[in-house]
């Protein structure tokens, strides 16, 4: 197993024969050549005289008679072999022997621990001839091989019989040669079986993969490195955490270098025992004087990996560096780490293995040259987990003798999101354990089988898109939302024109009812579970993109593309502002009793998104100034669905961005509504990537990035209600503002009864008195920022660790979410269930007869009851989470929420 890398053809060539090299290509020793005819052997050289000259002159051969040193010139045949040339190997039977003229050969053996030194032979040594020299028939127990370019002498075994019966003393000279070398023989074998007996717990085999796995830049840097590496035999240091390859990495080293026929060891410093005195005992290692032989004396050649170095103490450190300036090993003696290693008077043992460091930070060996590999996580290398894992998975189908298991888009997605503390060999043993999990008979591993791999951001989810396939499928048609578009344009148009040339009452117009008793409560209450999705079939965002095709079409053009930085900024402010105005003219105006008037606020936001539709490229109304896109962004945080993507997929997977920069959409035919991923798109409206969303703010489940996603990255999770506030939430003052306005918006709607409250019942909040109603909505929208800013300054005056005002305002969205709802629970509960005959009288009949449902006042406020007590549960739970203080230190916010809710319940009611 280990000869296959030594040059062969190249002796074939130098002894000139008639012998087909072209057929002999696995790595015949010089044996075979030597078996041809002598005839066939007509270019070997063979000048006798020469011969006969360097015989006589040589210390052993000289002693030989004239006549016996001439019959041996004119029997040997001489012939040159080049460096890395097996001249014979075990199993071959012997032809006859070997002089050696010129050069260096060695003799080994091959044995459990790879290649086993018996000896070197230098000029005027004999070898190959212990069977010739007792005329037994056998094999060959070791092998020969060319060190240098060689001249060899050699005799064939019948030339050599007949000499010896010829010349008696050419007889006794070998066997008093072969004497002492069968006395070294028996010794190497000895001490064979005991490096054999010693070494094995530290034997590494060798990597059956001969290349990086991946395609990364990381993997080809590092192939670089190995490659470097083994060009030559100077100290290798390996920077890595554990389980990131580095016995595999330092094994490939060994396999390229010119050790790769020697043994390759390991051993974990960690994992040292440890003397009485603490220390770590390193005789293993180095091995004491007169005890026990270490490591690397036993190892002799070959490469040895050491691994955690750092927990070695300097002093045997110091040890290291002066074995690898000086190949010298200095064994331990009296009590471990007493005596100063380089003083010490103990037998230096000379020895040559290459040494290969190890550990998880930079090391520092002074005046010691080497190559330092930084060894990449598996985090830092996501690009390549998919390669990983088809290699781990054929290794394991293998052993298991099973067919191949396969990955499909879901388990890698898993797969790369996890973080992997144990790098490569923690997903070595998930898959080993996902292949004994998956029952026979399937070919791709289910994702059950994987259930230790959960990506800590992943934390509490479950992806609806895996466990609910059929959800999946509906999402990615062609047909979601473009065919909810439909339906929203068949209701949105004409309650608008109704709302102008209908009837105005409540309980005769539809725009109202629709509005006012189906929209706000329906929507408030859908929000902590569906978040933003209105935004993807709204309405004014259709009518925008309706005439925006139309425009394209009529006058194709470049739209202008976003100031972001400047939207960024001043965006929410503007959402702010026009939801201020929104609730006056909501207030003052009586907009919930006056169909033309809500008519002409749906009008209104849809002139915005037909506007900037027209002006800017995709949705820059929809993200950054739709008042109703602005609150469906902040209650969105507290949804128990979310949409994300594997970052790490996204990373590591996607070069194209398709998601966020998408393609040109192509045109929709009923045949090609197939669901699928990886379908041409147009892009995130909103601009986004997926992987950037830190919360649901600007999300609005379109589905385009599920759509155009090919590596099936996206993720719609069921989560913890308010995840989006729990942890490393970044809120801004604009939006803090809007949550602020929503809450006051209560005690505006309320006002009027408020005013009662305080002996001020006669003053109408109208636009006929719009001097003095302005300032007093004015005053009842700002109640919830007087009050929150006060008592988070009480609450920083006796706690100065509390998070600042703009972190834990949010701490009361679910609170705003609530009362809102509950503020418009009386009209679906009365209202809602009569769109049958609201319907029939807008369109001028009576509406008698037709079906309604509708529950007393006592049912709304009962409804109304258990969603303020519920909120009043549910609201300590984020504040603690979001100040990180104790129930205690948040005594100031506890009973303000507590105070909000009993004020609200009496105001309801």
């Amino acid at each position: 197993m280990y000869l296959n890398k030594y040059n062969h053809s190249s002796f074939v060539q130098s002894l000139n024969l008639e012998y087909d090299v072209q057929e002999n290509r696995q790595n015949q020793p010089v044996t075979a050549i030597l078996e041809q005819p002598l005839p066939l052997m007509t270019n070997i050289v063979n000048d006798v005289k020469d011969c006969l000259n360097w015989l006589s002159l040589h210390e052993l051969w000289g002693k030989l008679p004239t006549e016996a040193q001439a019959a041996i010139a004119q029997s040997f045949h001489c012939f040159n072999v080049e460096p890395e040339t097996l001249i014979y190997q075990e199993g071959h039977t012997p032809i006859g022997l070997y002089l050696l003229q010129s050069g260096k050969v060695e003799i080994f053996r091959r044995s459990l621990i790879g290649q086993f030194l018996i000896r070197y032979r230098n000029a005027g040594d004999l070898f190959g001839y212990i069977l010739i020299a007792n005329g037994a028939e056998g094999t060959y127990q070791t092998n020969a091989i060319a060190l240098t370019k060689c001249q060899i002498l050699f005799l064939p075994k019948a030339a050599f019989q007949k000499l010896i019966a010829e010349f008696p003393e050419i007889e006794h000279l070998i066997h008093s040669q072969l004497s002492q070398d069968l006395y070294e023989y028996t010794s190497r074998i000895a001490w064979e079986q005991e490096r054999i007996q010693a070494l094995q717990a530290y034997i590494q085999p060798l990597p059956t993969n001969t290349s990086i796995i991946g395609s990364s830049k990381g993997a080809q840097k590092l192939t670089e490195q190995i490659n470097q590496a083994a060009a030559n035999l100077q100290p290798v240091v390996l920077q890595g955490q554990a389980g990131t390859g580095k016995t595999f990495v330092a094994g490939l080293i060994h396999a390229g270098s010119s050790l790769a026929s020697q043994t390759f060891g390991e051993i974990d410093c960690g994992a040292l025992q440890r003397a009485e005195d603490g220390r770590l005992d390193t005789d293993v290692l180095f091995g004491r004087v007169g005890q026990q032989r270490g490591i690397l004396e036993l190892l002799e050649r070959g490469t040895l990996l050491l691994d955690n170095v750092h927990v070695l103490s300097p002093g045997d450190r110091d040890r290291l560096v002066h074995y690898i300036k000086t190949g010298l090993i200095l064994p331990n003696q009296g009590i471990v780490g007493k005596i100063n290693p380089i003083k010490q008077t103990a037998p230096k043992i000379a020895s040559s293995v290459r040494l290969i460091l190890a550990s998880p930070n930079k090391l520092d060996l002074p005046d010691i040259k080497a190559l330092t590999i930084k060894l990449f996580t598996l985090t830092q290398r996501k690009a390549d987990i998919s390669d990983f894992a088809r290699y781990f998975l054929k290794q394991f189908c293998c052993e298991q003798n099973r067919p191949l298991l396969q990955l499909d888009q879901s388990d890698l997605r898993r797969l790369i999101s996890y973080d992997y503390p144990g790098n490569v060999t923690e997903l070595a043993e998930i898959l080993h354990r996902a292949t004994m999990m998956t029952p026979s008979g399937y070919s791709v591993i289910p994702e059950q089988a994987l259930w230790s791999v959960e990506s800590t951001k992943n934390a509490f989810r479950l992806d609806l898109l895996t466990h609910v396939p059929w959800l999946r499928q509906i999402l990615l048609s062609r047909w979601y939302p473009r065919s909810i578009w439909v339906m929203m344009m068949a209701i949105f148009v004409p309650v608008v024109i109704l709302g102008f040339i209908g009837p105005q009452n409540r309980d005769s117009s539809i725009t109202l009812n629709l509005f006012w008793a189906w929209w706000w409560p329906g929507y408030l209450f859908l929000f902590a579970f569906v978040g933003r999705l209105w935004c993807a079939v709204c309405p004014f965002m259709i009518t925008g993109a309706v005439i925006r095709r139309i425009s394209m079409w009529l006058f194709p053009r470049q739209q202008l593309t976003w100031n972001s930085k400047w939207l960024n900024r001043w965006g929410g402010w503007i959402v702010f502002t026009g939801f201020v105005a929104i609730y006056l003219w909501e207030k003052l105006w009586d907009l919930p009793h006056h169909a033309y008037l809500s008519a002409w606020l749906l009008l209104t936001i849809a002139a915005g998104a037909v506007i900037f539709s027209l002006i800017y490229e995709r949705r820059l109304w929809c993200r950054y100034l739709c008042p109703i896109g602005g609150m469906n962004g902040l209650f969105a945080k507290l949804s128990v669905i979310e949409l994300r993507s594997a970052q790490q997929v996204c990373g590591s997977q996607c070069s194209t961005f398709g998601c966020y920069k998408g393609t040109q959409p192509t045109p929709i035919t009923f045949a090609e509504a197939l669901p699928s991923e990886g379908q041409q798109t147009g892009g995130c409206p909103l601009y986004l990537h997926p992987a950037q969303l830190q919360d649901n703010r600007d999300c609005m489940l379109c589905m385009t990035c599920l759509k155009g996603c090919p590596n099936r990255s996206a993720q719609l999770n069921l989560r913890f209600p308010a995840s989006d506030l729990l942890d490393n939430h970044k809120g801004f003052w604009a939006e803090v503002a809007l949550l602020l306005l929503l809450l006051g918006g209560v005690f505006m709607h309320n006002g009027q009864k408020i005013l009662g409250w305080l002996g001020f019942g006669d003053i109408s909040l109208d636009s006929e008195h719009l001097l003095i109603s302005l300032p007093i909505v004015l005053v009842l929208l700002s109640i919830p920022a007087v009050l929150t800013y006060s008592t988070h300054a009480i609450a920083r005056f006796f706690d100065q660790e509390q998070p600042d005002y703009l972190t834990v305002i949010y701490a009361y969205l679910p609170l705003t979410l609530a009362v809102n709802l509950a503020h418009y629970i009386p009209a679906a509960i009365t209202e809602a269930g009569q769109i049958l005959p609201v319907l029939a009288k807008t369109l001028g009949y009576s509406g008698a007869g037709l079906p309604k449902l509708s529950w007393s006042l006592d049912v709304a406020q009962f409804l109304q009851g258990v969603t303020l007590i519920s909120v009043m549960v549910f609201s300590p739970y984020p504040l603690l989470r979001i100040t990180k203080r104790s129930l205690f230190q948040n005594l100031p916010h506890l009973l303000l929420m507590l105070g909000f809710t009993a004020f609200f319940f009496n105001l309801m009611f």
